[in-house]
């Protein structure tokens, strides 16, 4: 049934309707139209407390929208080898790859890296 023919039937049933003594509710159809938001996929980020003679490291994922939760405690470097913790971690979570792993390892090893070269641990 076309747009105008449902129009006229609806106006013929309103008509028969009225005259039986029913009260008659209009239907009206709209356009609905749907928005749908794409969620950002959560991701990885190391997290870095630099102290004079500590570098701690930890691991967090942040949901866009909803907020960061933490998988790991603050591992403190030179006191333990906070590199291996952090990779003992990574591997614990079957749904990170490999890939993603040896990035986030790499990133811990450059800041590690810099803050000795900047005098870290220097008693």
């Amino acid at each position: 049934m076309e747009v105008e023919e449902a129009s006229s039937h609806t106006s013929r049933c309103t008509s028969v309707l009225h005259l039986l003594g029913f009260t008659f509710l209009s239907v009206v159809l709209q356009k609905v139209e749907v928005i749908v938001k794409v969620m950002e996929t959560p991701r990885l980020v190391l997290k870095f407390v630099w102290m004079e003679k500590n570098i701690g490291v930890a691991l967090d994922q942040v949901i866009p929208g909803y907020g960061t939760n933490p998988l790991s405690p603050y591992y403190f470097w030179p006191g333990k080898d906070a590199w291996e913790e952090l990779k003992s971690t990574l591997e614990s979570k079957p749904w990170i790859s490999q890939k993603k792993m040896i990035i986030l390892l790499n990133e811990a090893t450059d800041i590690i890296n810099l803050w000795q070269q900047s005098g870290g641990n220097q008693s």
